[in-house]
This record gives structure tokens, sequence and C-alpha cells, in this order.
């Protein structure tokens, strides 16, 4: 009897323990540029393909991500191979009764450009849309005045949303694979 009431216990504190430990690593997980200090997603991958086609790649991934990408995007370079834009991300939180709360809006940059066999992609310069810019980064900080466990909500949807973006955009950059029809 004894050790089902120390199971029973040890279980409440571990779930008790839980959301704390994941908001912890949210914050663990948010890239930070060393130089800058702002939140910024930056790799370079190597892929098969010319410039010109890497960029025709980088478009598609543009028009099948955002809704409109012409809106979206502020410099389309296909000369030195780049693509600019400016896009938005929609937070909220649901309330007591489970209903889903807007709250604030983000906007961030991002810049994809292209060599031959080989792009780049970052996805920087987070901050809240308002009479005036709000950086994300001051959700990092739990010691901020003001802080609210609402910015670990936050930065977790911002960082799911980006982490989606990438991973769409790397499967495009693979290319289509040509099947042979030899009947």
């Amino acid at each position: 009897m004894r050790n089902l009431i120390r199971i029973i216990g040890l279980c409440a504190v571990i779930l008790c323990c839980k959301p704390i430990i994941a908001q912890d690593t949210i914050r663990d997980r948010i890239p930070v540029d060393s130089n800058t200090r702002l939140i910024t997603y930056k790799n370079a991958l190597n892929v098969s393909g010319k410039k010109e086609e890497l960029y025709n790649r980088g478009i598609e991934w543009v028009n099948a991500n955002f809704k409109n990408p012409a809106e979206v995007t502020r410099r389309r370079d296909a000369v030195n191979g780049e693509i600019e834009g400016i896009h938005r991300i929609q937070l909220s939180f649901k309330d007591k009764d489970g209903i889903n709360i807007k709250t604030a809006i983000v906007e961030y940059t991002f810049k994809l450009q292209f060599k031959d066999n080989k792009y780049r992609y970052t996805f920087t310069d987070f901050y809240v849309k308002d009479k005036s810019k709000y950086a994300v980064e001051n959700w990092l900080d739990k010691s901020k005045q003001g802080y609210s466990p609402l910015w670990d909500e936050y930065l977790l949807i911002i960082d799911n949303q980006i982490t989606k973006q990438i991973e769409t955009l790397k499967k495009i950059m693979l290319g289509k694979k040509e099947v042979k029809d030899d009947w």
C-alpha cells in the first residue's frame, strides 16, 4: 500500500513538473544568432541543380507555401539567385473554456539564396506587429518585466510554423523525381 502511494505521489510530481520542463526546452530550441542576438533559423544545404533551376524551385515553394505570394515577396532576383519576403504568424491561446483567442501578429523576414548545387535559407527579424516594433527575443528572458507564461506558447507557435516551412522548403528543393514510363 505504501509503495502504491509513493508511486502515485511520484506520478503527480512528474505530471506537475512536465509543463515547466517543456517551457524551458522551447527556449533551448529557439536558435539565436551569436552576432545579431536575433532569433534566426539559418542553414545552407547542398542539392543538385543549376542556380536558375534552384531559384525556380524557391519560387515554387513561395507559391505553394503562402496564400498571396506576390504580397509576401519583396524581392525576386533571378540573376543573383535571391528571394526575400515578409510574412506573418497569428498568435493565439486557448482560454479556460477551450476557446481560441487571437492575440497578436508576429512579422518576420525570410531570405532564400541560390548558387549552383546549393541554397541557403534565413528566417529572422521576428517582431510583434503593433504601433511600435516589439522584438520577440524579449520573450526568451523570463526575468523581463511583464513576463507572461503565454510567451512560451507563443514561442512554440513560432517555432512550429517556421520548422514546418523549412520542412516544406527542403522537400521542394530536392526537386521532382522523373518517372520513366517504359511501357
